[in-house]
């Protein structure tokens, strides 16, 4: 009936290789599809979470000769518009593994009560794992 189901959002890398890396090995996000157009993009398809999770981003990587290709593609993220907001139910566990993976901040404790996680994907772009409050 026209339901809404489902988000995936894309995300447009300079380096393809490095942010695959950190997305699946520092995030931990499983890939589900991979794939590479002989036209000059590649990509990877990761799922945030279970088998049960519906939540999912795209890694994208466009080369110059591809039709949709922009060159904004290839600069580094200077946008503070989006971030990337990740639930967790462990933030000490976050805390723990990224001192010794990824450059992060915090936890900081937000006015509203949650704790927030604050880093930067290969290419610039924020993400913030958040606990709610308990």
């Amino acid at each position: 009936m026209g339901d809404l189901v489902n988000l995936k959002t894309t995300i447009r890398v300079r380096d393809f290789d490095a942010s695959i890396q950190f997305y699946s090995s520092v995030l931990q996000f499983n890939i589900v599809e991979e794939y590479d157009d002989e036209n000059g993009s590649r990509g990877c398809i990761l799922r945030i979470g279970s088998e049960e999770s519906n939540a999912f981003i795209e890694v994208s990587e466009i080369e110059p000769k591809h039709s949709y290709f922009n060159p904004s593609f290839k600069k580094p993220f200077l946008n503070d518009k989006i971030d990337l907001q990740i639930k967790t139910g462990s933030m000490e566990f976050w805390v723990e593994r990224l001192q010794k993976l990824w450059k992060a901040r915090g936890p900081v404790d937000r006015p509203w009560g949650s704790k927030y996680l604050y880093l930067k994907d290969p290419d610039g772009l924020q993400i913030i794992i958040y606990e709610e409050k308990k």
